[in-house]
């Protein structure tokens, strides 16, 4: 009946019905105008931000304070949106200072700390300026760049982060004198931006279905390894465990914090190593806050407060069991169906619709949303799953990518084997 309806162009003039097939179609699809709809939209969204900044202008005025005094020099920082570079010029005072020679009749230059700054705080700039040009590649999820990823949350997030924070380390080490010294400062503009890099790869690898063994071994069981062996290091310093036992029990939970990933991801099954994580590593992670904040809190002054947050480089017995905690479920949590991750990359072009056989005989061609976008929202009643011919007509077309018979199949496939399962059977 449908077919027939077909055949005789009964729906040709119907809205929403297409009267071309296949990627070369001239017709336009029906959508959303711009005006009024989306007008009118981002029209209430500026003026609802607009009250808003009233509003707080009006309630919270700010206060005047104590009027200037000439005789005081005040400390002066730039914008919070250029202190990473204000940080920097202050971290070029480690690089070396030499003369460079005239090349080409040219003649010679001194490089000094600020050239150092200039090079440093450009490198960044010139980074994003280029990479819309770099970059020509169509639009992909994180999970498939993961690379570019993790380099985008370990240098613009974290990485600037700690350089903004070191543009005002001088108040940093008076407010907070735990943190120990300027030079551990400095580390921190490069070691949590490398741990960052290294668990956001992890993780997204998880996530784009990537093999995974090794890139969970290698890095958590190097955490532990140098986590061991720099508490042994402390231990060596301060004089043993025996004369500062708190010390060492700290330092040994710290250890089982790395240890417990480690051995997880190297020995166990993925679900068992996740159970062991969440289980045993989550014990371990409160029992130490709680040791800490008991004995730091309530008494300060002993000799477990002053030695484990004064000994030298302690930050990095701190630093790497986070780091593996976190890394560790994120490579082994388990992700969504890998068709489901693909299908979600849908964004409703509309070619799998064009060239779709089907189409031309559902009422979901009528005006309604596509055959591929019905199904995988299950926003059917079911005969659009039974219904596809398995062609990859949508899948040759598809600007990413996306094997959607795939989808089909498997779901096919639960169906079928849901009355087995069920222990029920043919009548």
């Amino acid at each position: 009946m449908e077919v027939e309806r077909v055949r005789d162009k009964v729906f040709e003039e119907r809205p929403g019905f297409p009267t071309q097939y296949g990627p070369d179609r001239t017709d336009r699809q029906p959508g959303s105008p711009l005006v009024p709809h989306e007008t009118y939209r981002d029209l209430v969204t500026v003026l609802l931000l607009t009250a808003m900044l009233f509003f707080l202008t009006a309630a919270i005025v700010p206060s005047l304070e104590k009027p200037r005094n000439p005789a005081e020099t005040p400390f002066i920082v730039p914008d919070w949106y250029v202190l990473f570079s204000y940080g920097l010029l202050k971290l070029a005072e480690i690089l070396p200072e030499f003369d460079m020679p005239g090349v080409l009749g040219l003649p010679g230059w001194r490089v000094t700390a600020g050239f150092w700054g200039f090079v440093l705080t450009n490198v960044p700039l010139i980074y994003l300026v280029l990479l819309p040009f770099i970059d020509r590649g169509r639009e992909t999820r994180p999970a498939k760049a993961p690379l570019r990823s993790a380099v985008g949350v370990s240098f613009l997030f974290v990485w600037m982060f700690f350089a903004s924070m070191y543009s005002v380390n001088n108040l940093i080490l008076e407010k907070w004198p735990v943190i120990g010294s300027d030079d551990v400062l400095k580390a921190f503009m490069f070691v949590p931006p490398f741990l960052a890099f290294a668990g956001t790869y992890i993780g997204l690898r998880r996530l784009g279905y990537a093999p995974m063994h090794w890139w969970r071994v290698v890095p958590l069981m190097a955490a532990f390894l140098v986590t061991l062996a720099h508490s042994l290091l402390i231990l060596a310093t301060i004089g043993g465990w025996s004369q500062y036992g708190l010390v060492a029990l700290f330092l040994g939970l710290l250890t089982g914090i790395t240890f417990v990933p480690a051995f997880a991801v190297t020995w166990l099954p993925e679900k068992n190593a996740l159970r062991a994580i969440m289980a045993v590593g989550g014990s371990l992670v409160l029992f130490t806050l709680a040791l800490w904040f008991l004995l730091w809190y309530y008494d300060p002054a002993s000799t477990f407060g002053t030695m484990v947050v004064l000994v030298p480089n302690m930050h990095t017995v701190f630093a790497l069991p986070i780091f593996s905690f976190i890394t560790a479920y994120m490579s082994l949590r388990r992700p969504y169906s890998t068709y489901e991750y693909l299908l979600n990359e849908c964004y409703q072009c509309g070619k799998c619709h064009t060239v779709c056989p089907v189409t031309k005989v559902e009422d979901d061609a009528i005006g309604g949303l596509n055959l591929v976008y019905n199904s995988f929202k299950k926003q059917h009643d079911g005969v659009p799953m039974w219904t596809c011919l398995a062609c990859d007509a949508c899948s040759a077309v598809c600007p990413l990518d996306i094997k959607y018979s795939d989808y089909i199949l498997e779901e096919r496939a639960k169906v079928m084997g849901q009355p087995a399962v069920d222990g029920g059977g043919e009548e």
